[in-house]
């Protein structure tokens, strides 16, 4: 019920995990100085349901492609982190297949990398060979071009009536005039987009019968020992998409051999004709490393940033590339930029 997910504890717990790790940002501050009258007031006005969201601050980030970022303020962040932790993440994270591994607790992207490579050794064990292909699917625009009606139809079968009095006065806030898009920013954007392929999954599970499947957002990838059957499989998704969801698979959409590697969050995941898996960093990944390595030590050497702060990105690096055949990369260019 949303009276329960906007007491003042429930608005206070979301509070402390919105500002982590922005404890010294201005906004931060000012809402913290009068921290207990501010959860009061907003735990009052959402359960009067007088609550107005504000307006969007827009900013883009640039890896590891061109984004355009809307944020809202901190209060809003506040609802919204409650709104998640108390009524979507334990009303929608039971609907969801295992194998949808974005943004969910104990998953993400080494869970996806992993699943992956369990689906590659299965293929193996089973065929005997890596003589099998991979389709790779990917959606135009994906959060642009996401039909608010239909997610609220969605929505209304698994939410109650009040949960959907915030969905309806979240998804007026923007892009309203259109009924199209979801601002990229927002945490409840996530699980939108988390949910809003749900039906696909267990069509493509279900109904194509496809036992090794992955979804990483809107990045999808299935495997089998049948080229053609996967081009059915192509034609099936994008029929689906089109008629049931209002979405188009975007140019990156690709039919593969296992053997020439599949590329899958950040890293080319290879299954060679004697079973073993090997992943490595793509190409484009490794400039954005070396990039960040020199751009980190010469900001060392300008003291713009002292040994702790080094230490904390290196071993961030070094988390990120243990998990794969890439990781002596990380050493080479540190080796290079110390010298």
């Amino acid at each position: 019920m949303l009276k329960d997910a906007f007491t003042f504890e429930k608005l206070l717990t979301a509070h402390k995990k919105c500002r982590l790790s922005k404890q010294h940002k201005k906004e931060t501050i000012s809402f913290e100085i009068n921290l207990s009258q501010n959860l009061t007031e907003m735990s009052k006005k959402l359960l009067n349901k007088t609550y107005k969201i504000g307006k969007y601050k827009q900013f883009y980030v640039y890896e590891p492609k061109k984004r355009n970022i809307e944020a809202l303020s901190y209060k809003d962040r506040v609802v919204l982190m409650a709104f998640c932790m108390n009524v979507l993440e334990p009303k929608l994270e039971k609907k969801l297949v295992p194998d949808n591994v974005a943004c969910r607790k104990n998953k993400g992207t080494l869970f996806g990398l992993d699943r992956l490579k369990l689906f590659l050794r299965k293929f193996y064990n089973l065929n005997k060979n890596n003589l099998g292909y991979f389709l790779k699917c990917d959606i135009k625009k994906y959060f642009q071009n996401i039909s608010q009606e239909i997610l609220r139809e969605q929505l209304a079968k698994v939410l109650d009536e009040e949960d959907l009095w915030f969905v309806d006065i979240l998804l007026q806030s923007r892009n309203a005039e259109t009924g199209v898009g979801l601002p990229i920013g927002n945490q409840t954007s996530q699980w939108f987009a988390l949910f809003y392929l749900n039906g696909l999954d267990h069509f493509i599970k279900e109904k194509l019968r496809i036992k090794y499947y992955v979804r990483y957002m809107d990045d999808m990838i299935l495997l089998h020992k049948d080229k053609e059957y996967l081009d059915y499989c192509k034609n099936e998704i994008k029929n689906y998409c089109s008629e049931k969801l209002y979405l188009e698979l975007n140019a990156k959409t690709q039919i593969g051999k296992l053997s020439n590697g599949i590329d899958f969050l950040g890293f080319r995941t290879i299954l060679n004709e004697n079973g073993k898996i090997i992943r490595l960093l793509r190409s484009q990944a490794k400039l954005r490393l070396r990039r960040k390595i020199k751009h980190l030590y010469i900001f060392k050497t300008q003291n713009l940033v002292d040994d702790k702060y080094v230490d904390v990105r290196i071993n961030a690096y070094n988390a990120h590339l243990c998990h794969s055949n890439a990781i002596n990369l990380l050493f080479k260019y540190i080796k290079r930029f110390k010298k």
